[in-house]
């Protein structure tokens, strides 16, 4: 697919729920705001990122806000949980939510690559911010999948420019494979 072509609407919901499933650490559909802050310590752990560190609270705080945002406009607030059902009808209808929704994850996930992969450099190689997604919840065997994606445009990527790859795939403008094989 091009950057002018326009993905399906259910194509494009795919790729949010699939996303959403990356939180989902018990596999019972149901996405709660502590699976979502437990992502941010994998992260923390995995590429040692100093617990104390302006970087860990970066990376705290987009997953919080996230975690904020989709209990706000898809979740049970009293039960503080986000239920895939009711996620995806709602998404489906309604496409303003849908952008904002892939901002937001946009924003969260590019600031954890920034702030997991700093201590390597300005520049880093597609295998590693394909790390950090298998750490973000993708499966391991989907390592290379990932790594593909994120090399359409080369295999080093500026962390500066880290955006691009996950705002292009919530809009559907590129990126399929970027959290794994659906």
């Amino acid at each position: 697919m091009n950057r002018n072509e326009v993905m399906e609407d259910g194509d494009l919901v795919e790729r949010f729920v699939r996303r959403l499933l990356l939180f989902d650490s018990n596999a019972d559909g149901i996405v709660r705001r502590r699976d979502v802050a437990a992502v941010a310590d994998r992260l923390i752990r995995a590429f040692r990122v100093d617990t104390q560190s302006i970087g860990a609270e970066r990376i705290r705080s987009a997953y919080e806000m996230l975690s904020l945002a989709l209990l706000a406009d898809f979740g049970d607030l009293a039960r503080d949980e986000v239920s895939m059902p009711g996620f995806t009808a709602a998404l489906a209808a309604d496409p303003a939510r849908m952008a904002g929704l892939g901002r937001r994850i946009a924003r969260a996930d590019a600031s954890a690559v920034r702030e997991c992969l700093a201590q390597v450099g300005a520049v880093v190689k597609a295998e590693h911010v394909a790390e950090v997604i298998v750490v973000l919840g993708a499966h391991p065997g989907h390592q290379p999948v990932i790594q593909q994606a994120l090399e359409r445009d080369g295999a080093l990527i500026r962390l500066a420019a880290m955006i691009r790859p996950f705002s292009d795939h919530f809009t559907g403008c590129g990126y399929p494979g970027l959290y794994g094989r659906p």
